[in-house]
């Protein structure tokens, strides 16, 4: 790595100092009433575990629940908030593996922008728990976000959010050519959703940094729509519609 991005490595990952969180539990949840039962397992970082939002209306359960619409869905979360893909691999895929999920989304990268982690590190990271997860369940289907718009956050200091971005391009197109190579699904959220909340921060939760309840909303259709494909199903897709009024604080709740 050159010195100018040792110099930024040191800024960017004091945007991460911890905040009171609780991880989602490892236990698993079921889903729907009627249909073909699937194993789900959700993998990843902050962001698959929903911080920033009522757990239930996270991305984990709320896709959990658009599945269990025609099937049964037992839907296991493992992810950690502040993970990187490395931490995926050594600390998320053990338990994964053993538990031979017919479906895994992967929402991991956002913390390998804010470290600078190198692309080459992260595209061996990312190969190897495609392949492990094959080799547990060789029918195992795969959808991967990459990072989403890690320029777009309020709480990333101004002069840092080209550099930001443009990691988070880095890494995405790496994701991407990934996905294409190993038949895996890749799910654009940085491209669907970062104009969105680099135009309304009303989406960032009271970090300015997680996406709230609304903001994950507008991850959705997108997540959706990438896991009806890799399915191989034709769903219908979550309708555009505009976003909720955001809420209004009162005495009681401030």
């Amino acid at each position: 790595m050159s010195k100018t991005f040792a110099l930024l490595r040191l800024p960017l990952t004091l945007l991460l100092i911890a905040e009171p969180f609780r991880n989602p539990s490892r236990d698993t949840r079921q889903f729907g009433v009627s249909g073909p039962t699937i194993a789900y397992a959700v993998l990843g970082d902050s962001t698959a575990a929903g911080q920033g939002a009522p757990y239930e209306e996270g991305i984990a359960v709320m896709t959990a629940r658009r599945l269990a619409e025609t099937r049964i869905v037992r839907l296991t979360n493992f992810a950690v908030s502040g993970a990187k893909t490395r931490d995926v691999l050594d600390g998320q895929l053990p338990a994964a593996e053993r538990a031979r999920p017919d479906l895994v989304l992967i929402s991991v990268g956002a913390n390998d922008v804010t470290h600078l982690t190198s692309v080459r590190s992260v595209r061996s990271d990312i190969v190897q728990i495609i392949r492990r997860l094959r080799a547990a369940n060789a029918d195992v289907v795969i959808v991967m976000t990459g990072s989403p718009d890690m320029g777009a956050p309020p709480r990333v200091p101004s002069v840092l959010r080209p550099i930001a971005a443009w990691q988070t391009r880095r890494l995405n197109r790496m994701f991407e050519s990934v996905a294409r190579a190993n038949d895996v699904t890749f799910a654009p959220i940085a491209a669907a959703t970062g104009p969105l909340f680099r135009r309304d921060h009303s989406l960032f939760a009271d970090d300015r940094f997680h996406p709230n309840d609304r903001g994950y909303a507008t991850w959705l259709p997108t997540l959706d729509r990438a896991l009806g494909d890799a399915l191989g199903q034709c769903s219908s897709q979550r309708k555009e519609a505009p976003l909720p009024a955001p809420r209004v604080r009162t005495s009681e709740s401030s």
